[in-house]
């Protein structure tokens, strides 16, 4: 957000500079003749709301050979609270051929080689003085004046498993296996298109398949994978439930929540696909799928890959520039030219997460 208040910054200058050049975001007060940042806006005092910086840039000044008497650019200045300035000298020799920008010592006294032409920058910055400021109520709409950026991309979130030793990321975990050797839980995470995948334990038809993260992760969504193999359709899940937990230590034990519930979920065709989307606003560290029933084998039931999508981040930023045209609104409404409200910073960062109020 670029504006949202600060501190009055003003300086007096010194040097025979005048005051015409160059303003970004600052002015001259004509009553007093310093150098200030624009006021954009009132705090919930009625105080003034300066933009967070600006600068100012004089014209070229040519000094000719009286450089040294005017070894100081300003004489005088007024630091509110967290405000604060910056003041930096240029020089040249020909009025084409400049130096570096230079910042003046702490007392004010020049700090670049003695040269004819000099420039002078005043960079203002303004510190917060309240913690209230205004918001349109536009301005967190989905509409023009905003700005959503991708912070992160989303991505399934379950690593590449080669063995039934335990990623860094976590661990694959089942009610029960086929056997210590083959069909076993990370079988369902190798991320291969694979005739078969994770099995039950012989003439167990029901159970769970899950995968703890270390890291816990919200979920929005998760895949279902069929295995290749035309006997393996009457061994895959048909009806469950979605399963998430935080507090337990090896995908048994803790307390679960229910996220999603599937019925009949039919299988016809090898490696395919079905992905559910799921309404989760909380991380966890454990997902696991319960089901009741399979597709019709007597004796097992499996599935070919599981895989837990986690959304990506993104920021809301305002693409709005209060500069001019400002009337406060008394109420929060749809009336008035930007119905705006009084939020505190703290609910500005809420609403910059995407957290509407």
């Amino acid at each position: 957000m670029a504006i949202i208040g600060g501190n009055l910054e003003r300086k007096e200058i010194g040097l025979s500079i005048g005051v015409s050049g160059t303003h970004d975001r600052t002015k001259i007060n004509k009553n007093t003749g310093y150098l200030e940042l624009v006021d954009i806006d009132v705090d919930g005092q009625g105080n003034p709301i300066y933009v967070e910086q600006g600068s100012w840039t004089s014209d070229v000044v040519d000094l000719g050979d009286i450089f040294q008497d005017f070894d100081k650019v300003f004489t005088d200045n007024t630091v509110n609270g967290a405000s604060s300035f910056a003041v930096l000298t240029r020089v040249s020799s020909n009025n084409f051929d400049w130096s570096d920008w230079t910042p003046v010592a702490l007392d004010g006294t020049i700090q670049s080689d003695t040269k004819q032409y000099i420039q002078v920058r005043i960079d203002l910055f303004a510190g917060f003085v309240t913690d209230l400021f205004f918001i349109a109520k536009r301005d967190f709409n989905i509409n023009e004046f905003l700005e959503e950026k991708e912070a992160r991309a989303g991505r399934y979130i379950v690593p590449k498993l080669t063995s039934n030793i335990s990623s860094v990321e976590g661990f694959a975990f089942s009610e029960t296996e086929y056997n210590s050797s083959t069909y076993q839980a990370w079988i369902a995470f190798d991320k291969a298109d694979r005739n078969e995948g994770y099995l039950t334990k012989s003439g167990v038809k029901t159970g769970y398949l899950g995968f703890y993260f270390n890291n816990s992760a919200r979920v929005s969504k998760y895949k279902v994978r069929s295995g290749g193999s035309s006997n393996y359709l009457s061994w895959m899940i048909k009806s469950w439930v979605l399963q998430a937990s935080n507090d337990t230590s090896n995908g048994h034990d803790g307390t679960w929540v229910d996220l999603d519930t599937q019925t009949n979920q039919i299988w016809s065709t090898g490696f395919t696909d079905k992905v559910y989307e799921i309404s989760n606003k909380k991380n966890y560290h454990a997902y696991r799928i319960k089901w009741s029933e399979n597709n019709g084998n007597a004796s097992y039931s499996g599935i070919g890959e599981l895989d837990f999508y986690e959304d990506g981040t993104t920021s809301l930023s305002l693409k709005r520039d209060y500069t001019f045209d400002k009337q406060v609104d008394s109420t929060w409404s749809d009336t008035g030219s930007l119905h705006r409200k009084k939020i505190t910073r703290s609910q500005w960062q809420r609403i910059d997460r995407l957290e509407v109020l």
